[in-house]
């Protein structure tokens, strides 16, 4: 047991109202319904559940979305890749462009896993792999990355290039480099505004890299594997996405207030909370001033209405009017507060707007039912 681990440890049974502040609080119940239901919906689909574990970066998740196969992960760091691989899991899908100057540790976890695999969206990449081979028995496994409207990485299924570079990894060298298939992330769901705008672009791009798929094969490129995702367009799957092979959606498993707005979750499903404490009353301006700042909940969001980085749970007359690092000031909607509900020291449970980044501040999350702390979950960091 590590330092870190049994600083923590005493919290296990204890009400969330005792926790130390600020704190990232998960329902247990919540978490596994997220978890099912996610499942279900691929088995529905007659495609594979390949979860990204970039917002939980946990063993617990996981094992969760995996439903307990520890196999079949999309992963943002070498760091998460390195730590899952530790924990048992075997196929790991490293969903980042190439880091030249990291290549030798994508080496060591190419040898190490039955599965480890790349997204390539370059020749200059293919050409780096190729200037690297692997042991004698070993492949490196490659997904070609395209990009169907999020303009982030990835080569224009459309770009007269992205056929070449296709044929290239999959026939160039055949004992150094394996073609997977192709991969592509819906992020652009994230501008949308409802459900129907989400499955408009699920369909678009599920067309995208299906009729792209169609191309390679009628060239006489094999291409077994083809993917796509985003927690907008998964958690409203449209049925063009039965002809995938896998989705790899990745916040479901807390959901957040931006995922409530995109219509992806009910406010019930979201299982992430942080909790925080009032730490003092300001009458003359009106305001409550608690010990959540930037630095427990991230700063997305607050361009987003009128709630900002965060709701206040149970409490809609209230809203976040700022953050600094560490503290967090609380202000009636209407201008008008009751000091006398909210005494110093008492809790306040923030519901999110972006459950991946405020995830990313916090060392350790508590898990609970009824009302106590039944687990703590240690997630890796660093990249």
């Amino acid at each position: 047991m590590d330092g870190r681990t049994e600083s923590t440890s005493k919290w296990l049974g204890a009400p969330l109202d005792q926790l130390p502040t600020p704190a990232l609080t998960l329902d247990q119940a919540t978490v596994r319904r997220n978890a099912e239901r996610m499942q279900e919906r691929c088995r529905a689909l007659g495609v594979r559940l390949r979860p990204h574990v970039k917002t939980h970066k946990t063993l617990e998740g996981a094992e969760l979305a995996t439903g307990g196969t520890r196999r079949g992960i999309v992963v943002s760091t070498l760091a998460e890749a390195h730590f899952f691989a530790a924990g048992g899991f075997d196929d790991i899908l490293y969903a980042f462009p190439l880091p030249g100057g990291r290549l030798a540790e994508c080496a060591a976890l190419a040898q190490r896993l039955e599965a480890f695999q790349l997204l390539l969206d370059s020749p200059q990449a293919l050409a780096l792999l190729r200037q690297h081979p692997l042991p004698p028995g070993k492949r490196w496994l490659v997904w070609l990355k395209l990009d169907c409207g999020n303009s982030r990485a990835g080569i224009r299924p459309t770009d007269p290039g992205a056929l070449s570079l296709a044929r290239a990894i999959a026939q160039e060298a055949p004992e150094e480099v394996t073609l997977v298939g192709v991969y592509a992330h819906c992020g652009d769901t994230y501008a949308c505004r409802d459900v129907p705008a989400v499955q408009a672009i699920a369909r678009a791009t599920t067309a995208a890299v299906l009729d792209f798929v169609t191309t390679l094969r009628q060239a006489g490129v094999s291409c077994p594997q083809v993917t796509i995702g985003s927690t907008p367009s998964c958690s409203h799957p449209v049925q063009e996405m039965a002809q995938l092979t896998e989705l790899h959606p990745g916040n479901y498993l807390f959901y957040d207030l931006q995922q409530t707005l995109l219509g992806s979750c009910q406010p019930e499903e979201v299982a992430i909370r942080v909790l925080t404490r009032v730490v003092g009353h300001y009458p003359h301006r009106n305001q409550l001033l608690v010990d959540c700042g930037w630095a427990a909940l991230s700063l997305h969001g607050r361009h987003q209405g009128y709630a900002g980085c965060a709701a206040i749970e149970g409490h809609p007359q209230l809203r976040l009017a700022g953050l600094t690092q560490e503290h967090g000031q609380v202000e009636g909607v209407d201008g008008q507060l009751d000091f006398e509900r909210f005494p110093v020291g008492s809790t306040l449970a923030l519901i999110p707007y972006h459950a991946c980044a405020t995830a990313a501040m916090h060392p350790v999350y508590y898990v609970h039912a009824e009302g106590k702390v039944v687990e703590l979950w240690h997630p890796v960091r660093g990249w």
